[in-house]
């Protein structure tokens, strides 16, 4: 059975990782990015990348959920991020935030900017020279994502 919340569910049972089935000698997209080093590389990069990025507008301006960037602030995004990029790639992490809709209600992301940042995720794994075919998996999980952030 695959159960999934990312950070959803009641407080006492706490996030349940979703595991899917594979080989015992499978490799999985979290090792073939090369583990937990790498993912965090991926997401400094890509963070730092998307806050530069004016088709993004990550601090949300002109927005009523506009983000406050403060070194505190970055670095909690770093870790929530590097926690479900780890979660998404089948990594041992469990992401400890709050669920992607709850998270973005009202922060008015639209579908320019979340190609923006999509486009910046793939300038980011092409910068760290991913694999095409790892670039597409792990694409595909957070476009998964999709539905909860755009248009919130």
């Amino acid at each position: 059975m695959l159960r999934t919340t990312a950070g959803c569910g009641p407080a006492s049972q706490g996030p349940v990782k979703n595991e899917p089935q594979r080989a015992a000698d499978e490799r999985t997209l979290y090792q073939r990015l090369g583990g937990a080093p790498a993912i965090a590389a991926i997401v400094d990069n890509w963070i730092e990348r998307a806050i530069a990025d004016p088709r993004v507008n990550f601090a949300r301006q002109g927005h009523p959920h506009n983000w406050n960037q403060t070194p505190d602030s970055l670095a909690q995004l770093k870790i929530y991020w590097t926690q479900y990029i780890g979660m998404l790639s089948d990594g041992p992490q469990i992401y400890e935030g709050r669920d992607m809709l709850t998270t973005h209600t009202g922060t008015q992301i639209s579908e320019g900017e979340w190609v923006g940042m999509m486009d910046d995720l793939k300038q980011t794994l092409d910068g760290f020279h991913i694999p095409v075919g790892q670039q597409q998996e792990l694409m595909q999980r957070v476009a998964g994502t999709h539905d909860a952030i755009v248009n919130k």
